[in-house]
C-alpha cells in the first residue's frame, strides 16, 4: 500500500518521529513517500491509501498554513482516505496538534487508524525514548493494514 507521512518541523523533532515512522513502514513492505510540508502540495495525496500526518504543536494546534494543505488536500484527493495524526508537545499539555487534526479530518469523512499520538520535546529536542515509541506506531500502523 502506498502511504505519505508529511510532517511540518520547526526544531527538526517532528521529522525525527516522521522518518522513524516511515521507516517502520517501508520495513514492513509498504511503499512510503516521506515528505516536508513545505515542500509539499496537494497533489502528493493524490493516489495515496493513508496519510500519516506529524505536526508541533504551536498554540494547541497545526501551524495555520499546515492546516490549509490538509483541507486542500481532502478537496484535492477526497475523502476516502485513511490516515493517522501525531504531534510532538511539551509535557503537560491537554491537547495539541494531533488531537485538532484527528478532529479535523474525522469531520471531514476521513478514516483513523489510530488514535491520536504524542511525542514530547524538552526545551528544542525529544525525550529519551520517543524515537523508539515513534518506531512503534510506524509497528502499529503497518499491523493495522494488514
Amino acid at each position: 500500500m502506498r502511504l505519505l507521512v508529511i510532517y511540518d518541523t520547526v526544531y527538526g523533532s517532528t521529522e525525527r518521529i516522521a522518518r522513524a515512522v516511515a521507516e517502520e513502514l517501508e520495513a514492513a513492505g509498504h511503499e512510503v513517500s516521506c515528505r516536508r510540508q513545505s515542500l509539499s502540495g496537494e497533489e502528493d495525496f493524490l493516489g495515496v491509501g493513508v496519510w500519516v500526518i506529524g505536526s508541533p504543536t504551536h498554540w494547541g494546534r497545526a501551524p495555520f498554513r499546515f492546516k490549509t494543505l490538509l483541507k486542500n488536500a481532502v478537496k484535492e484527493a477526497g475523502a476516502d482516505h485513511a490516515f493517522v495524526a501525531f504531534d510532538t508537545r511539551y509535557d503537560g499539555m491537554h491537547a495539541g496538534a494531533a488531537d485538532r487534526t484527528h478532529r479535523m479530518l474525522v469531520n471531514a469523512g476521513l478514516r483513523p487508524l489510530l488514535p491520536p499520538a504524542s511525542f514530547i520535546v524538552e526545551g528544542k529536542e525529544l525525550r529519551a525514548g520517543e524515537e523508539a515509541r515513534a518506531r512503534a506506531l510506524g509497528q502499529a500502523i503497518a499491523a493495522s493494514l494488514r
